[in-house]
């Protein structure tokens, strides 16, 4: 038997104000009337029944996904006892699963992806390879532009649905990722794979001891103490650039956006006729190139260009759009806080999700 795992534990600091540490955006509603969360939880549910959907997150936000998946227990939530990044929440979510799942698709809750025959082509093709060659099997965006934003897959292109990984490249510079894209020898690395759990063991096993321990150990008695102790690392650093000739990859062609920063809205927002993306009620006049998320507000534009403008309860953000990625870095400085997220009430945010 197969089974998923939302990865939910993100805190979604570069979409501040709207997404804070207490309420990050995975369960906020960017596009629509549902969060993210309930989207990917919704997107999943036609390949897999209730009871083969777990979603590891911070102890924090148990009630949350409960409110917003009403047909999840609390039996099919992971709670993270600390934040020690994907290679210790899939370490912790193996050593609970592992015994009762044969693979395991893992992908995070706060990815817009058009639900559609390519996404069902690509979960459906990488459960079977990884449950038939016991590989890890990575899901990888055909890019269509050069984007500096994301990590890049190498692989070993062939005409088959399913084809080998030759090295994973870090966030390129846009004239390297322009040449990326034009090879068409790279994918964009979305964060999604399948993973044998047998597989999945024996990697940190060789590769990341501590992590290894904890799933040995099993769920029960993982303890806070125990999961502080491991190192910080992601799933990709700590795994799988080290086991890269032993992984395949999906080429995937459906609509995908790594919602990360403000500026990757752009993507997925209304545009008029001067370049402005815009969510909320917004006039503008000479206005250009500016993005303008204000969900509850009225927002007027005038002779303006490269803003970004968010409005949310009673904070407004008004920043160059090209800095917006940077946003972790300036953003204390702005505030004079090392911790600039306030605490928001949870109460009514998402619909239900059945």
């Amino acid at each position: 038997m197969n089974g998923a795992v939302i990865l939910a534990g993100g805190s979604g600091e570069r979409l501040f104000p709207y997404s804070s540490a207490s309420l990050p955006k995975q369960f906020l509603p960017l596009i629509g009337n549902r969060s993210m969360l309930q989207e990917t939880y919704a997107r999943l549910r036609r390949h897999f029944t209730c009871d083969q959907i777990f979603i590891v997150t911070q102890a924090a936000f148990q009630d949350l996904v409960l409110s917003q998946l009403p047909n999840v227990t609390g039996e099919q939530i992971v709670l993270e006892p600390a934040r020690r990044d994907t290679a210790g929440a899939i370490a912790l979510c193996l050593s609970k699963l592992k015994d009762t799942f044969d693979v395991l698709l893992f992908c995070p809750a706060d990815h817009h992806i058009e639900d559609g025959v390519e996404w069902s082509s690509a979960v459906n093709t990488a459960l079977d390879h990884a449950v038939t060659h016991r590989a890890i099997t990575l899901f990888g965006i055909v890019p269509n532009y050069p984007e500096t934003g994301y990590g890049y897959i190498e692989y070993d292109r062939a005409d088959s649905p399913v084809c080998n990984v030759v090295r994973f490249h870090e966030k390129p510079s846009r004239q390297v990722a322009l040449r990326m894209v034009r090879s068409g020898r790279y994918l964009w690395n979305c964060g999604i794979f399948t993973i044998p759990c047998d597989v999945g063991v024996n990697a940190f096993r060789e590769h990341l001891p501590q992590h290894y321990d904890l799933i040995e150990r099993g769920f029960a008695q993982v303890t806070e103490t125990v999961f502080e102790a491991l190192p910080k690392v992601s799933i990709d650093y700590g795994l799988m650039e080290n086991i890269h000739e032993y992984l395949a990859v999906v080429p995937a062609f459906f609509p995908w956006n790594d919602l990360g920063s403000w500026s990757a809205l752009e993507r997925v927002l209304n545009q008029d006729e001067n370049g402005n993306h815009t969510f909320g009620q917004v006039k503008s006049l000479d206005a250009q190139n500016s993005i303008v998320f204000a969900p509850k507000h009225e927002v007027y534009l005038y002779d303006v260009a490269n803003l970004l403008i968010v409005c949310h309860d009673n904070q407004v953000l008004v920043a160059n759009k090209e800095k917006s990625s940077d946003m972790k870095q300036w953003l204390p400085k702005l505030t004079d806080k090392p911790e600039v997220f306030q605490d928001r009430t949870t109460e009514g945010v998402g619909q239900q999700t059945q």
